[in-house]
């Protein structure tokens, strides 16, 4: 075939925050209609800290209805025609097209104790919204069901069981676990389980930190070289806590956290630690759990969802971090993401390299990981996908 089929690892949808009441049981429609203005405000007041409130407005006159694809699927279907994109995993929203789930069950999803009934009841609107939503083109939508996972075992698998039930492609869970139990806890075992049962990889995504003091100088620029920390903790806290040694099959994605600078350095820093050399060899036995180098694990059952990768020159780092460990993604329908530029900014990233490198990371990497028919997707990349003669050296140039 003379296209790439593209699979997107980075997609973003929600709906207008008001219409997630439909969604919602009806136990928690008077708080939801309490904090709504609330909460569309302390989002535009987020939008302005973070410097980005002039920048959005532009975008946003810039691109026209096309961020309506969020939670319109005839504009969302155009959109990815036009980008040459396939299908896509579906994460929540955040703040920038204003769309997040209610009850802060959105891609930022940090744990608070005071506030967990209702991240829960936000989750489940979220995921039933997104269930229809993704039942409307099942081909093309690989929904993710959000899990506030630290609060309740039980509840978590039944969401878990759930999500199976309803088409979801995957789970997505709250990366930042402050105040609770790391992923390498054993009460999370009988999770792990049912995830690697059922097929169903798991997800983490950028955006939850601690709080800063938004008062002061140089929050943001802290935040922009920690959030990747953040983000993966989970990576080794599951690593070096044997998990993968015991779920051999389970399959974790990390998605938007800078994949090629972050974790080649990352891979090599657990490898390090692993081999309990004099400067930590005083700390015991911390081996025990791994018959493998954390580098092997990754390779394994670690997947990088690299969203629109840099312009310069760092093809070297997608070797280090392996090629059939990298997801290519749009972040569709973010202004940081690929669209409405995509085939350009593809040019850019992976021009020039062996076409089976270029495959495996637009697309077929990601048929290891969710459970789809391949077939129709091929038929629909045969007709949709960016033609291979593009990313050519001379092509990209």
């Amino acid at each position: 075939m003379d296209r790439y089929l593209v699979i997107s690892s980075d997609g973003h949808v929600g709906l207008p925050p008001e219409r997630y009441r439909e969604y919602l049981e009806s136990a928690h429609h008077e708080k939801f209609d309490e904090v709504l203005a609330k909460e569309i405000k302390a989002r535009e007041e987020h939008e302005k800290l973070f410097l980005i409130d002039d920048f959005n407005t532009k975008w946003r006159a810039r691109v026209g209805d096309g961020l309506e694809g969020a939670w319109n699927g005839d504009i969302r279907n155009r959109v990815l025609d036009e980008d040459g994109v396939v299908a896509e995993v579906l994460f929540p929203d955040g703040i920038t097209e204003r769309n997040a789930p209610p009850f802060g069950a959105d891609i930022g999803l940090r744990p608070n104790a005071d506030n967990a009934v209702l991240q829960w009841a936000g989750a489940r609107a979220h995921n039933r919204w997104l269930a229809d939503f993704c039942a409307e083109d099942p081909l093309r939508r690989l929904g993710l069901a959000v899990i506030p996972a630290l609060y309740d075992i039980d509840q978590t698998i039944e969401a878990i069981h759930l999500a199976k039930k309803n088409g979801m492609k995957g789970v997505f869970f709250p990366a930042l676990t402050d105040g609770y139990d790391m992923y390498n806890h054993t009460k999370y075992y009988p999770v792990w389980e049912l995830l690697q049962e059922y097929n169903l990889p798991l997800h983490f995504h950028s955006g939850a930190s601690p709080g800063y003091d938004v008062t002061q100088p140089g929050w943001i620029g802290t935040y922009l070289c920690e959030f990747a920390f953040w983000m993966t903790r989970p990576l080794w806290s599951m690593i070096f806590g044997g998990v993968f040694e015991i779920y051999p099959d389970l399959k974790v994605c990390f998605t938007e956290a800078g994949g090629e600078f972050w974790f080649p350095w990352m891979v090599e820093l657990m490898d390090i630690r692993a081999s309990a050399k004099h400067t930590s060899g005083k700390l015991g036995d911390y081996n025990t759990n791994m018959t493998m180098k954390p580098s092997e694990y990754f390779a394994r059952n670690i997947f990088v969802g690299c969203s629109a990768l840099p312009d310069e020159e760092t093809t070297e780092a997608y070797y280090k971090i392996g090629i059939d460990r990298i997801l290519w993604g749009t972040d569709y329908p973010h202004p940081e993401g690929t669209w409405p530029g995509t085939l350009e900014k593809m040019q850019l990233s992976l021009g020039g390299l062996p076409e089976d490198d270029i495959q495996k990371m637009l697309g077929t990497n990601a048929l290891e990981i969710y459970d789809v028919d391949p077939q129709p997707l091929w038929d629909l990349a045969s007709k949709i996908g960016p033609k291979r003669s593009h990313f050519v050296k001379e092509a990209a140039e």
